[in-house]
């Protein structure tokens, strides 16, 4: 019997990550102050990071924040997942506001 099966679940509830990719994702060593998020849906995952956050890192730091998120996709997929690489164009920032009010 499938561990997810056990407590009477449907398959169709039953998550792709689990406590072992979990591990996998939290042992890579992440840039300061970079954020990212592995979002589940069911039949792969997604690695999440946000465009606030990116567009203030010097090209190095980009670099670092790239090789991060392809040995998280490496470690999840040698765990049997399949694994995207999703940016997130979050909403304008406080500080993007008041420049664009200082251009008009």
């Amino acid at each position: 019997m499938k561990p997810g099966l056990k407590f009477g679940l449907e398959p169709q509830w039953i998550k792709m990550y689990n406590a072992e990719m979990q591990k996998a994702f939290r042992s890579v060593k992440v840039p300061k102050g970079f954020k990212a998020h592995i979002v589940d849906y069911e039949k792969f995952l997604t690695i999440r990071f946000y465009e606030s956050q990116w567009k203030d890192y010097t090209e190095a730091q980009r670099f670092k924040c790239v090789q991060y998120m392809v040995n998280v996709k490496k470690a999840l997929e040698s765990l049997g997942a399949i694994v995207a690489i999703d940016p997130v164009l979050d909403l304008e920032t406080p500080q993007d506001r008041l420049q664009r009010r200082r251009r008009k």
